[in-house]
């Protein structure tokens, strides 16, 4: 008999538009495969050079394993018989619309023990055709290929005496058997089927895990605020294309929903290509292809569309005044998003192409603004070439351009952007921001064991903002009211950036094995620029509508911070048997922050330039980072799944090390108490008392030789059980304790230096002192006052700082069968942490103790606790007449919070105390529901159009997701969930 065969994947794109009814990310197998889809990059010498010892060194031979990278997925299985022997020789193909080459083809073969692997496969829909002399031909269709992640497809052939072909559906394992990274997919239909602002926003609405501190509906917000995941806030990571874009929201860059192909959302158990423990998110975008592709999108809500849902009781709380109605302070105005896009080849198989242009404008009420609506008019331009002029050798080249324009940023000083409340346009500043961001990418196969992908690019932004007024600015830290003109102030952020990995794969080493090794290197150089402060340099700061403190700005200033960081890692997937896979790596990152030669010039408040030399070595920390990770299959079925990790996430320093540390501060400025001595309500000269606090200047800034860099130590503990066919179930616990945190400290104050006394009235939750609501003054504690005028600053490590989280977290999948699909995730965190503010409210002075009054109505060492949890529901369902119906329930338990008081103690003006534990109140519960449907039809030449409605916030909730916790202004809204909102859209593909 002959022993020649061979197996083919083809892609089938109507099976392709008729499977993906699903979310895709419901396919648990697939989306908590192990995470080494990072890139890794050393010195390219280095890279290279250990790439081709790698190449000439080592023999071929495939092994079962997994092959995830950046940008990238990876098909493995393998190939046996009926009676369970491996069917060695047997030609593999694939092919895809995804793939470039070869006319959308490659070729492996199985080895001895029937094992084959395609690394490298980029995320697209794949069709598998098995076929042997003396068996039956085996096609397997609708496999999906995710990003960072291997699709296994095993097959068996069977003898036939004749030729005949047999369609197997699906593997319909659910449980992963190798990763214990958890991660969520979402690919190009799940993205399109989602409700929401095509936003991250969007994509963090529909994340099980991850809560917000923002409720975007219908468009209504472009920022789902801060996520967190298992407690740990911020310390998230996107990344584009394989490139990191961290610090994105900030720089008012935003990316084009439209073009995204994949996307992944990681959330705890990450591989050693991630430095940090927050959320990690990888966008990939569409490529061209074989044949000519576009669509056209376009959607539109109008304020006619929409209920009011503000009811008297938060009328009666919230601020009048600035021309709008109550009622109307939280809806939609009118929104708009446009985008089209297209792709194809200039060469089949050697060079594609792909663009996409989006245009959004979205104007919207905000109950802290009850001006007019605020605009956000959003414009993104995408392009994207792949060229393959030699066999599995590609060439990627990448870039975005995109623009930001609002007319009515929020911005303040002592007060933020959603705690401020202005009720003039004089009060906010117009922002025209711009972001890019490019790359050059190389990526080969060299052989089936052997893959190396290297990339190169840079993550640019500027955002300047222009006051939008000129009189005198004054921020009441008691009512949150805000008044006069703005700053004339911009922000810049550079990042050069070099990436690469090479995956090398042995068998017979008790197992078999992925080897990955790599790293990064970035340099980010950050500016903040204030061309002028506020009118005349002076900002002044009112509690209670009274004169309390002062601020004088040195201005013009131009501060320039960087750092570099140097990463090189290394991981090893080792299969010992089919029932256990051990997943281990460890990096190890050398920080080192840096300052560029910089001037501050000549101002009203500085009459005299100074020049700063530039430093190349401020500090630097070497750090490594273990992680590991155990999968045991417990009954060798692939149904019941157990999974234990530790990790140690280190926390990068980013420019605010450098910045903190600089002479030539970000802001110049000097605080003091005010007395309006003549009454006409401005400061005059020598009105001002002593200093209390300053910023800038070579004298007042130090950086403590000894410092630490904070880590994030997290051990979690799964298991994952296959319930049927086509649905499983994962739950287990996750542990976060946070390390070594870090603070700005006056070294001339230490805590017990507050040894004073001293009884702050209470007034209560009406604010007026006085009135029955009156509780007991609290004890607060002022600075010696021998101490008063030391200002000598550090930043340094802080005692007593640790912060603890516990997570539980259960998810169940159902994926697309019998017309419909389903996730429903909930999680529960039990938090222990420092704050200085949540939600943008402040409960203490100091993010961690530095003073007695940090401590007041805190717990264990100054930390707080309470409970937070959220659950989500989604998915797909096929309803009769072709309707597409996809629903989306989400909640998310309010905030607990307790009043706060702002108290005048000897050493500030204002320092905020808390009044009650947190928890002695919560927030309201957030509950919200969206639904999406859609009709598509079928017109000749392959062209599909499709009508689509959304409605959002179905039952009309008026939840407040932010509220004011200071005695001045207590219980008024600050943001009110926008009320039902219906949007109408269209799409045309063809």
């Amino acid at each position: 008999m002959a022993t020649t065969a061979s197996c083919r994947i083809r892609t089938s794109v109507r099976r392709r538009e008729r499977d993906n009814i699903g979310f895709g990310c419901g396919d648990q197998r697939n989306a908590l495969k192990a995470d080494p889809r990072h890139p890794l990059s050393l010195p390219l010498r280095a890279l290279l050079g250990a790439a081709l010892r790698l190449w000439l060194i080592l023999h071929t031979g495939p092994a079962d394993g997994q092959t995830v990278n950046a940008t990238t997925g990876s098909i493995t299985g393998t190939i046996i018989d009926a009676s369970g022997a491996a069917v060695p020789g047997v030609t593999v193909v694939i092919s895809s619309d995804a793939l470039i080459g070869s006319n959308g083809t490659r070729t492996a073969t199985t080895d001895r023990q029937g094992l084959y692997r395609f690394p490298a496969v980029p995320p697209g829909e794949y069709v598998l055709v098995c076929s042997h002399e003396g068996f039956a031909t085996v096609t397997r269709e609708g496999i999906h290929v995710g990003l960072g992640f291997s699709a296994t497809v095993d097959v068996t052939l069977t003898i036939a005496a004749v030729h005949e072909d047999v369609s197997v559906p699906r593997d319909p394992t659910v449980a992963d058997r190798r990763a214990t990274v958890a991660a969520i997919h979402f690919d190009s239909h799940a993205l399109a089927d989602l409700p929401g602002s095509r936003s991250m926003a969007a994509i963090f609405a529909a994340t099980p895990a991850v809560q917000v501190s923002r409720f975007e509906v219908g468009g209504n917000t472009q920022s789902a605020g801060q996520q967190s995941a298992y407690g740990t806030p911020g310390q998230n990571r996107p990344m584009v294309e394989g490139l990191n874009v961290s610090g994105i929201l900030d720089t008012g860059f935003s990316l084009n929903y439209g073009s995204f192909d994949e996307v992944a959302v990681g959330t705890a158990a990450h591989g050693a290509e991630w430095p940090m423990a927050g959320v990690q998110m990888q966008f990939i975008v569409k490529s061209g292809g074989n044949r000519y592709r576009a669509t056209l999108y376009a959607d539109y809500e109008n304020q006619d569309w929409q209920s009011f849902n503000v009811d008297a009781d938060q009328i009666l709380r919230t601020a009048q005044g600035g021309g709008l109605l109550a009622r109307d302070v939280n809806r939609l105005s009118s929104y708009h998003d446009v985008n089209a896009d297209a792709g194809g080849y200039v060469k089949r198989d050697v060079l594609w192409w792909y663009g996409s242009i989006r245009d959004q404008d979205v104007s919207a009420r905000a109950v802290n603004f009850p001006v007019r609506p605020r605009q956000t008019r959003i414009t993104s331009y995408s392009g994207k070439t792949t060229y393959q002029p030699i066999r599995n050798n590609t060439f990627i080249a990448f870039a975005q351009l995109g623009g930001n324009h609002q007319p009515d940023i929020l911005s303040g000083f002592t007060l933020g952007p959603t705690t401020g409340i202005h009720l003039s346009e004089d009060s906010t500043a117009e922002q025209r921001a711009w972001g890019w961001l490019w790359k050059g990418e190389w990526n080969a196969v060299v052989n089936d064991r052997i893959f190396i992908e290297l990339r190169a690019g840079r993550f640019g932004a500027d955002r300047p903002e222009t006051p939008n007024g000129t009189s005198p600015r004054f921020e009441d830290v008691s009512t949150l009211l805000v008044t006069g003109g703005n700053r004339n102030w911009e922000s810049t952020l550079r990042r050069e950036q070099l990436l690469g990995s090479t995956n090398y794969f042995k068998d017979g080493w008790f197992g078999n094995h992925q080897f990955k090794i790599g790293g990064e290197i970035f340099r980010r150089v950050q500016a903040e620029i204030w061309n002028s402060a506020y009118p005349g340099d002076v900002l002044h700061v009112l509690r209670d509508r009274q004169p309390s403190e002062v601020v004088l700005f040195q201005t013009p200033s131009k501060s320039e911070n960087g750092d570099w960081t140097y990463t090189a890692y290394a991981s090893d997937s080792w299969r010992v048997n089919n029932r256990l896979t051990i997943n281990a790596g460890t990096r190890v990152d050398r920080y080192r922050v840096f300052l560029p030669a910089q001037e501050h010039p000549a101002g009203r408040f500085n009459p005299t330039a100074q020049r700063f030399p530039a430093v190349d070595e401020v500090i630097a920390w070497n750090l490594f980072a273990p992680r590991i990770g155990v999968v045991h299959d417990v009954h060798g079925n692939g149904r019941t799944i157990l999974k234990l990790s530790y990790g140690r996430y280190w926390v990068p320093p980013g420019t605010d090390v450098g910045a903190t540390a600089n002479s030539n501060s970000p802001q110049w400025w000097t605080r003091h108490p005010w007395k309006d001595l003549n009454g006409n309500g401005v400061w005059d000269p020598d009105e001002e008392g002593p200093p209390t606090s300053r910023r800038g200047g070579a004298t007042t800034e130090s950086l403590d030789r000894a410092l630490r860099l904070p880590y994030v130590d997290e051990m979690a503990a799964w298991v994952e059980r296959e319930l049927s066919a086509n649905f499983g179930i994962r739950t287990g616990v996750v542990w976060r304790g946070e390390r070594q945190h870090r603070l700005r400290q006056n070294t001339s104050w230490p805590i017990g230096a507050f040894s004073v006394p001293v009884m702050v009235p209470d007034p209560g939750p009406d604010g007026q002192r006085g009135t029955a609501d009156d509780p007991p003054a609290i004890v607060a504690y002022n600075l010696r006052d021998d101490l008063l005028s030391a200002q000598q600053y550090i930043v340094r490590n802080v005692p007593q700082s640790d912060t603890h989280y516990w997570s539980w977290d259960v998810t169940a999948t159902k994926r697309y069968s019998d017309r419909w699909s389903l996730v429903a995730g909930f999680v529960h965190t039990w938090n222990s942490d420092h704050a200085n503010a949540y939600l943008g409210q402040p409960v203490r002075q100091n993010a961690f103790p530095l003073t007695p009054n940090d401590l007041t109505n805190a717990g264990a060492e100054g930390r707080y606790d309470f409970r937070m949890w959220s659950a989500k529901v989604y998915g797909t369902y096929v309803a009769p007449w072709g309707l597409r119906v996809t629903p989306l329930l989400r909640h998310q338990s309010g905030q607990p919070f307790g009043r706060t008081v702002v108290a005048r103690l000897n050493y500030a003006s204002n320092v905020t105390i808390l009044a009650e534990p947190i928890g002695t109140r919560r927030m309201d519960n957030v509950t919200l529901f969206d639904v999406r449907v859609e009709k598509r039809f079928h017109l000749p030449r392959r062209i599909q159009v499709a009508g689509l409605v959304d409605v959002f916030n179905l039952f009309n909730g008026n939840p407040e997701d932010s509220t004011s916790w200071s005695s001045g202004a207590f219980l008024r809204p600050l943001d009110i969930v926008a009320p039902r909102i219906v949007r109408i859209g269209t799409k045309l593909e063809w």
